[in-house]
């Protein structure tokens, strides 16, 4: 079998550290400087293991027989593909740092604080740290593409035919733990949804089993555009090798995008997700209050203030309507004209608020497993309801907390006054509050029909998921 290069696996372990960076000024920084330092590093190394390699090909022994010869060959060549894949996932790492920011909230220009120079080092221009915190969250979406590359591999084409030996080894190893399984019967500790055998899943094993997958087949088949259709599989996909390694006897220490993964909300979100009625909506309340209620029986003291509530006893008939958004999903457009300055929706006592994060997460589980052991899991509202949270300070000066809107007012879809986005038409609190109170009002004249759009980043901290334990 061909053993793998330090060099190669030097570039493929500097992956995971990527998203560890810190809230501090440089952070980010350090993040990028330490991939550039670890793929130039790399590519040196690469080029010496290169060199050798040719070196010890000019001093083979005439006497080698041709075999051995082209052998040699053969190495020099795999040297080449490893130096171009180095180069490769060099050169992408500025593309997916813009990517990363623009889905976290940050953004590269002329009026970031942030910069990317040509050898590709990323500089802060200010010492405001808010827009690095706010990258936070989008770090991990880098770590996820990176590893969609990284998935993309096909070591398999370097390995010979020379693996039998190996092969059989290992199927004997799996067939002595397949008979330890057997003895200890069938007590899954990881959870009816990723037993235990698919922590011996390879990569390329997870892709079969998605590729027959009919129900899956289905809803790319349904997607028209190539691109988009490969790209949604992608996230599939990594999230499907994310969750079979995941111990849901650790749930409590699920990160938001772990909870993302082990729900497959990427396969959720890859098909149309429907609006929901009156009944569902209904529906989704009555579960958070009895988990609400169930909460507050769990360690609760006197004088603790609720972990979760409803943010006000307040209702509020918004002058808008959900529709289909084409490729934004579900999205909200105006019932009828609304001028501008008028106010068009606000938290009311449809909006809950989760002081604890755990809390949260406890009751995103909750949703989910609401059919009991007997039911299905309930993946789509799981996902729908992670997905409209956010965090934000609903106090000056006060903490953080996260905040669910349990009624329309969750489809609200994003606009900036950025190249390549649809322009907000309202926004959180009126021109001039220092913060925002919920309470959102039309920045423009809006028609009948027309979408409602709002910069998120005038509410949500998109960075903050970390402070929250999530």
């Amino acid at each position: 079998m061909r053993l793998i290069p330090s060099s190669f696996l030097s570039i493929l372990a500097v992956l995971p550290s990527l998203c560890q960076a810190n809230t501090v000024t440089g952070g980010l920084v350090g993040v990028v400087l330490a991939w550039n330092v670890a793929s130039n590093a790399a590519i040196a190394a690469a080029s010496t293991t290169s060199d050798e390699t040719v070196a010890k090909a000019t001093n083979t022994n005439d006497n080698d027989n041709e075999d051995e010869d082209d052998n040699d060959e053969n190495d020099e060549e795999y040297e080449s593909k490893i130096q171009q894949a180095l180069q490769y996932f060099k050169s992408k790492s500025s593309q997916l740092l813009k990517q990363a920011l623009q889905e976290g909230g940050g953004s590269i220009g002329e009026t970031s604080i942030l910069e990317i120079a040509p050898n590709g080092d990323i500089v802060s221009s200010t010492d405001v740290e808010e827009e690095l915190r706010q990258t936070e969250f989008a770090l991990t979406a880098m770590k996820q593409e990176l590893q969609r590359l990284q998935n993309r591999l096909k070591l398999d084409e370097y390995e010979n035919d020379d693996d039998d030996e190996d092969d059989d080894e290992e199927e004997e190893e799996e067939e002595e733990e397949d008979s330890d399984d057997d003895e200890d019967g069938d007590d899954y500790d990881y959870g009816d949804n990723f037993p235990p055998e698919n922590y011996r899943l390879s990569p390329e094993d997870i892709d079969a089993q998605l590729q027959n997958d009919p129900e899956l087949k289905a809803i790319l088949d349904s997607i028209t555009d190539p691109k988009v259709r490969n790209e949604k599989y992608g996230d599939i996909k990594s999230e499907a090798d994310m969750a079979v390694k995941m111990d849901i006897d650790k749930w409590h220490t699920f990160k938001y995008w772990e909870m993302h993964a082990y729900f497959s909300c990427a396969r959720q979100f890859a098909a149309s997700r429907p609006v929901y009625d009156t009944d569902m909506w209904n529906e989704v309340r009555q579960l958070w209050h009895d988990f609400a209620n169930e909460d507050k029986l769990d360690n609760f003291k006197p004088g603790m203030k609720e972990r979760t509530y409803q943010f006000s006893t307040d209702s509020f008939d918004p002058p808008m309507e959900p529709f289909h958004a084409g490729e934004k999903g579900r999205g909200l457009r105006a019932a009828r004209d609304i001028a501008k300055g008028e106010l068009v929706f606000k938290a009311t006592n449809n909006t809950v608020i989760f002081t604890h994060g755990h809390t949260w997460r406890k009751f995103l589980f909750h949703i989910y497993e609401r059919h009991g052991e007997d039911g299905p899991f309930d993946g789509g509202t799981t996902c729908d309801v992670l997905l409209w949270s956010w965090v934000q300070r609903i106090e000056k000066d006060g903490p953080l907390v996260i905040v669910a809107d349990f009624d329309n007012g969750s489809l609200l879809n994003e606009g900036r006054d950025e190249p390549g986005w649809d322009k907000p038409n309202v926004r959180c609190g009126k021109e001039g509050d220092e913060m925002c109170m919920m309470e959102y009002y039309a920045t423009d004249d809006i028609k009948t029909g027309e979408e409602i759009l709002c910069d998120y980043r005038g509410f949500a901290l998109l960075g903050a998921w970390r402070n929250m334990g999530v």
